[in-house]
């Protein structure tokens, strides 16, 4: 690396090789005069994406280019005052932070499973819901900067505990929620890099697996390899040799209460919850039945319909919408698969009564394999109805996915 020398002093103690030091100082050289704004510590700004391309100068300086030509557009460097986070996001998000661990890292609880995802949707736009998740992500940022700056060592980042416990099928495969997950987690993969240092996700069920399959395909092998995931059991341990058990609310396995013994720490913990009908901005009741592309079949009590989806791309995503008239219908997705010479239906979405009467079930499944799934929409538990089904189905290859996304 030829140029100028520069010497790089570190706000933060922070062991370097001496390849690692010169990445450093080219990404110095190369970056620090087109920087729009003054860092309060460029060193330590160009580890980090130098770390997350594992410490090839050409990667990191694209990447960091790329974020900040992304924080122009976005005006994120004045997000935290100019930007005010509407009212039901505000309660959607706030009082995530409640503790520290044992370096000091800022910990984070989320109740992804128990969150009203749909309510969500139908009360924000997405220029609202990914202009909070940023305003948050500053100011996680700023926190981790402040508790780096008062205990003056480095630390690794914050730390994140989503809890799966109470998660329905309906938010497991809700296609807006999931698509959104995405964005959000790429925009803080993309743009704040070695900003995580651990996520643990807690009462994963089967369930679980259907989101996590489509999600994990869009992140890096650096972000992978900082997620940890746990069934009902084993983590309370994990946490608690993560963090002091004064810290730990007890149903999180430490002794930490509510000031009037409560062990759930509602009074400094989000829990999630529905969201009021009031903040709804759009409504979705009803309205498949006239849209476009839309099938309707009629299933007579005591019987079901099999709708054969042909997948010929591997990574290939299913999306369904459907709902009923009149109370609830069974719905499951299957896999048509061949072992030896017998034909084995192998079931992929468990078989499970949904009620769409008020809102359409929208929903998605990434297919590993190509070959015949089937949507099975059974009545056959009803022995005195009849329902009336109106759905579509549509198949996106994994290219077309990524590019939606951008969209």
């Amino acid at each position: 690396m030829e140029g100028t020398e520069i010497k790089i002093a570190f706000s933060y103690d922070i062991q370097l090789s001496p390849s690692e030091r010169e990445a450093v100082e080219e990404m110095s050289r190369r970056i620090s005069k087109d920087l729009p704004r003054k860092i309060h510590d460029e060193a330590f700004m160009y580890y980090r994406f130098l770390k997350a391309r594992e410490f090839d100068v050409d990667g990191a300086e694209k990447m960091l280019r790329q974020t900040l030509q992304w924080r122009k557009d976005g005006n994120v460097d004045q997000i935290l005052t100019d930007y005010k986070v509407p009212e039901v996001l505000q309660n959607h998000l706030k009082n995530f932070l409640f503790g520290y661990d044992k370096e000091g890292c800022p910990v984070y609880y989320m109740p992804i499973g128990k969150k009203d995802v749909r309510g969500l949707h139908m009360s924000a736009r997405f220029y609202d819901l990914e202009k909070s998740f940023v305003h948050l992500s500053e100011e996680t940022a700023k926190i981790l900067g402040q508790q780096r700056k008062k205990l003056n060592k480095y630390l690794k980042g914050v730390v994140h505990i989503y809890d799966m416990e109470g998660l329905t099928f309906g938010n497991a495969t809700c296609k807006k929620g999931i698509e959104t997950s995405i964005k959000i987690l790429k925009i803080h993969q993309d743009n704040y890099p070695e900003g995580l240092k651990a996520l643990y996700i807690i009462n994963a069920s089967s369930l679980f697996t259907l989101p996590f399959n489509i999600l994990k395909s869009f992140l890096n092998s650096r972000m992978l390899s900082k997620i940890h995931v746990y069934g009902s059991e084993g983590w309370k341990e994990v946490l608690l040799e993560l963090m002091d058990a004064d810290q730990l609310p007890v149903f999180l396995g430490g002794t930490r209460t509510d000031p009037d013994g409560n062990p759930l720490g509602k009074t400094f913990m989000n829990q999630g919850g529905k969201i009021s009908e009031k903040y709804y901005i759009q409504k979705s009741i009803n309205s498949l039945e006239k849209s476009p592309g839309v099938k309707r079949i009629t299933l007579p009590r005591a019987s079901f319909n099999e709708v054969i989806v042909e997948i010929k791309e591997a990574g290939s995503i299913i999306e369904w919408e459907f709902e009923t008239k009149t109370r609830d219908i069974g719905f499951g997705l299957f896999y048509k698969d061949m072992v030896g010479e017998e034909e084995k239906m192998i079931e992929l979405v468990e078989l499970q009564r949904l009620e769409t009467e008020d809102f359409s079930e929208v929903g998605m499944y990434k297919c590993d394999k190509n070959g015949e799934y089937i949507i099975l929409f059974d009545n056959s538990y009803s022995w005195i109805r009849s329902k009336e089904v109106f759905y579509r189905i549509n198949v996106v290859k994994p290219s077309d996915h990524e590019k939606n996304l951008k969209n």
